[in-house]
């Protein structure tokens, strides 16, 4: 080998030696592209949202530059799959926009765990994923599964159905109304061997809400005991109007859902929102009207 050539040679090892290794080895793979400077993801529920079982993810641009995000996935061990949107939408530096998507159901067995958010997400000159963990500050998902898998408790007892109709004497101011509740016991689960009991719960009260309260008071107290396999019944509630406010049907998101306070066997506890039907709805709207003596409901 002629004497230059050979110095060359030795002068590109050497230079090849001062190279770090992991540099080397990453040529022609390039790093993937790290979450968009202030993108931020949070969690949100009004209270339509909870009647309509939606989640409202929030996302919020604080970074200098537009962000278009593709499409993401909501993933939290508490919930089962499904929480996604492919169709893309643009964030311009400084702007938010809430998305709500429909609730799976729940994962009751399952530990909780960090809600995060998978991001297909566009940038100028760059395309890429991120995961970014959302903030709760409302504790949105542990709300929503404490209250579906108290319903999953209680049914495995008894189905609690709200009548099709009010039933009601009188008129005018001195109109009366019930609304009567059925309880429908399951089958029993009561096992051949083992010994173990059915299914229970107690119906401790039902709580009045901002439209309706007891004929008698606030909240219907109750301290009913029922087990799977045991014979239906029905539950009469008095019920008058809580106040005599016309705006009340006009503003009105939840006052014709009823709260039940439930304990059920197997330790699960809380209230369990039980919601009229638009017919149920619509004669509780009248009667509320006539009996406060309001001209007419009010538009809307």
């Amino acid at each position: 080998m002629p004497r230059a050539r050979l110095i060359r040679s030795i002068a590109l090892v050497a230079a090849l030696a001062t190279v770090p290794i992991g540099l080397v080895a990453c040529t022609g793979a390039p790093a993937a592209p790290a979450s968009p400077d202030g993108l931020a993801v949070s969690l949100r529920q009004g209270r339509l949202d909870v009647v309509e079982r939606r989640l409202v993810v929030r996302f919020e641009n604080t970074g200098a530059e537009p962000v278009a995000i593709e499409g993401f996935t909501v993933e939290t061990p508490t919930l089962e799959p499904g929480l996604e949107r492919s169709k893309p939408f643009e964030l311009a530096a400084g702007d938010a926009i809430a998305v709500r998507l429909d609730l799976p159901g729940s994962a009751c067995d399952a530990e909780p765990g960090p809600v995060v958010v998978d991001v297909a997400f566009r940038t100028t000159g760059v395309d890429g994923e991120a995961r970014l963990t959302a903030d709760d500050p409302f504790d949105t998902i542990s709300r929503v599964n404490a209250a579906d898998c108290l319903g999953e408790s209680v049914a495995e007892v008894a189905e609690i159905v709200m009548p099709e109709h009010l039933r009601s004497t009188g008129t005018g101011a001195g109109r009366r109304a019930f609304i009567d509740v059925e309880i429908v016991p399951a089958a029993s689960a009561r096992e051949a061997q083992g010994g173990a009991g059915a299914a229970s719960m107690r119906i401790e009260r039902v709580y009045g809400t901002t439209l309706l309260s007891a004929e008698d008071g606030v909240d219907w107290p109750l301290g009913l005991d029922v087990a799977a396999g045991d014979p239906p019944l029905t539950i009469s509630l008095p019920v008058r109007p809580a106040r005599c406010d016309a705006h009340a049907i006009a503003d009105d998101k939840r006052g014709t859902i009823l709260p039940f306070e439930v304990e059920t066997s197997d330790g699960s506890a809380g209230r369990l929102d039980v919601p009229s039907d638009d017919g149920l709805k619509a004669e509780l709207y009248a009667y509320y009207v006539e009996r406060c003596g309001l001209a007419t409901p009010p538009a809307g």
